[in-house]
């Protein structure tokens, strides 16, 4: 078997935005559905450069030619179908559209001024971005992030025990997807959802959903300024890696000062391996540090973190998925 150059390989790995970028696209303008739908057209588009388009999708596996020219759907292309289990149409949409890819042109920034290459592009940061210039987008990202969730959630469930009793709240936890699934584990567990009150709708209507307004509900709370206080557990997903670490340890402060001596505190988040492994927490580390000046962290990074504002990390616990579960008590 031939064996790729040095010169054949970064070749290949300068390619990689371009595939992305396929990817992307093929996401945002929903092609899989219309393929799904025994479609060969896409509404806005032109037909010929389409066609040219799926002709390079299919190098990348989203898509099969057919004898007859046209395109079919792969099990890789059908996961980007909208509206069906396991679904990372919003996820890939997301990921390097829109201001997410300006953000990304502008990681030399980052580099040579220590900047957050998002709000030097874009003057503003990602969160006023999505809520106030551009909500649609946020719309999407908000989409991809349940998408996320949902995905995650049977790897934690299957090798993770929540509390049997007591109350759980869930900080920033957004509908409440992790807790009312953490509830479904333990029959004994209640539970509170907090994050900002537009939100606090959404939450109460999954709650009900779900069946456990009897056991959970959801209240507005800026996690800068207070959490609910005295609950057995503080639960956190995919929320101290958005921060550097001056601004997560004033959320761990505000959690500390909430929670009684015996609380428990969980950290549902990617771990950066010490290690040089093709795993993607490393690539994500420098994602958090382009979109919000975000890191993700190496246990070493989560034992200091959580040291220097009152926790000591007491287990880590890997997923089949990306995630861990980080446990810690105060210290």
């Amino acid at each position: 078997m031939h064996t790729p150059s040095p010169q054949d390989q970064i070749f290949d790995l300068g390619l990689g935005l371009m595939r992305a970028r396929l990817v992307q696209v093929f996401a945002e303008l929903r092609v899989a559905d219309y393929l799904s739908a025994g479609q060969q057209s896409v509404p806005g588009t032109h037909a010929p450069f389409l066609d040219r388009f799926l002709r390079a999708c299919a190098t990348i596996g989203l898509v099969n030619t057919q004898p007859d020219g046209t395109f079919l759907l792969t099990p890789l292309g059908e996961t980007l179908r909208t509206g069906v289990p396991g679904s990372m149409q919003a996820m890939m949409a997301t990921l390097l559209g829109g201001g997410h890819l300006r953000a990304w042109g502008n990681l030399r920034a980052s580099l040579e001024r220590g900047v957050t290459a998002f709000d030097d592009a874009h003057g503003e940061d990602i969160w006023s971005y999505f809520t106030k210039t551009n909500p649609d987008e946020g719309n999407v990202f908000n989409q991809a992030m349940s998408d996320f969730s949902h995905a995650v959630i049977p790897a934690i469930l299957g090798n993770f025990q929540f509390p049997a009793t007591g109350t759980l709240v869930d900080v920033a936890g957004g509908n409440g997807t992790l807790l009312c699934a953490a509830l479904g584990q333990q029959a004994g567990l209640r539970g509170i959802v907090t994050d900002l009150p537009f939100t606090i709708p959404a939450a109460e209507a999954y709650i009900a959903a779900q069946g456990m307004s009897d056991r959970a509900t959801a209240v507005a709370a800026d996690f800068f300024l207070t959490v609910p206080a005295d609950a057995d557990a503080y639960m956190m997903k995919f929320i101290l890696h958005d921060w550097n670490d001056v601004d997560a340890g004033r959320i761990l402060d505000t959690i500390r000062k909430a929670a009684k001596p015996s609380s428990q505190l969980l950290i549902v988040e990617q771990v950066v391996p010490e290690e040089d492994l093709p795993i993607p927490a490393r690539i994500m580390d420098i994602n958090m540090m382009v979109m919000c000046g975000g890191k993700e962290r190496t246990i070493p990074e989560w034992t200091a973190l959580l040291s220097a504002h009152g926790f000591r990390l007491e287990s880590s616990s890997p997923t089949p998925s990306p995630v861990f579960v980080i446990q810690a008590k105060l210290s």
